[in-house]
């Protein structure tokens, strides 16, 4: 019984170094307070539209994507570029 627990002990320390345990992780995070990010929107031409920042639980549906934003639901399609701060 001893040996399972150490097992499971160093597993554990193994597996919070992967990448799909700390991205598991971080989408945890999100859907419970958000996540500090900037989100841009640009033009065809390249240019900035506009850009949010602030902590955000980012939803995407195909080409685009939703987040609240001081109470209101933004909606964004085109190209855009959200960055987790």
């Amino acid at each position: 019984m001893k040996s399972i627990r150490w097992a499971s002990g160093i597993l554990a320390i193994v597996a919070a170094g992967c990448a799909g345990t700390q991205q598991s992780c971080s989408h945890f995070k999100s859907s419970l307070v958000g996540l500090p990010r900037v989100v841009t929107l640009y033009a065809q031409d390249g240019a900035v539209i506009r850009t949010w920042e602030g902590w955000y639980q980012v939803i995407v549906d195909g080409s685009s994507a939703r987040f609240i934003d001081q109470g209101k639901v933004v909606t964004i399609s085109g190209t855009w570029i959200i960055e987790e701060r």
